[in-house]
């Protein structure tokens, strides 16, 4: 079982950003930990796997995204790893349907299961890649929100993302206090995606003073 200091340094982690964890949740997010606890033997999922390391510098930056995203409708979390972002935001917000789509089978299975055992509805996990997903039947043009976690370069991120979302969706790439350079560097390319910055957000990770960036993008109105 997670010790009850580490439950505890999750829920004050999330009050200070603003999300609301119901008691439920919390059992869930358990649940996730102890899955990575298990997992860890199997598969490469996180460099480090004890549960303070993980709730502070996963758990929770994957919470620090839902203050910034609609409420209700479908997400989709590319090259999904270890379920960061998709899966705490599908705990914590039961009105979005979230889908996780990461290439290696372990990952998935791992997804899978942790899905299973949290009994959540409204997420589930797909084995492939974005690239040859967006041509299957349902996938293209589907999605309210598309979004990554230190997957991507941002350029290449929403080459990859744009077909997924719908014409008023939104493209979120989460990324580290640099990335600003990044994005500077990527504005010829950008101008040729058909996509356009809609907002950029900074936070703080809860306990300390690391610094992360959270980059919006939706579609060029076309008048």
């Amino acid at each position: 079982m997670i010790a009850k200091e580490h439950m505890a340094l999750l829920i004050r982690g999330a009050e200070q950003l603003d999300v609301e964890l119901t008691e439920e949740n919390i059992n869930q997010i358990a649940i996730y930990l102890e899955e990575l606890k298990r997992w860890a033997k199997i598969a490469d999922l996180v460099s480090q796997s004890d549960p303070e390391t993980i709730i502070r510098k996963h758990i929770l930056d994957s919470l620090a995204i839902i203050t910034f995203l609609p409420l209700h409708g479908r997400l989709i979390d590319l090259g999904s790893g270890a379920g960061f972002p998709g899966l705490p935001i599908a705990i914590a917000n039961s009105a979005l349907s979230a889908t996780l789509l990461e290439p290696r089978r372990k990952r998935v299975n791992f997804l899978k299961e942790v899905i299973r055992k949290t009994s959540l509805t409204n997420a589930q996990a797909y084995e492939g890649r974005a690239e040859e997903f967006v041509h299957r039947d349902g996938w293209r043009s589907a999605f309210d929100i598309v979004i990554t976690r230190a997957t991507w370069n941002i350029c290449e991120f929403l080459i990859v993302a744009s077909p997924f979302i719908t014409q008023d969706g939104i493209i979120v790439a989460m990324k580290g206090a640099k990335a600003e350079e990044e994005v500077k560097s990527s504005l010829r390319e950008l101008a040729t995606t058909g996509l356009a910055i809609k907002a950029t957000h900074k936070y703080l990770l809860p306990y300390g003073n690391e610094e992360r960036r959270i980059f919006v993008f939706t579609k060029k109105s076309s008048t």
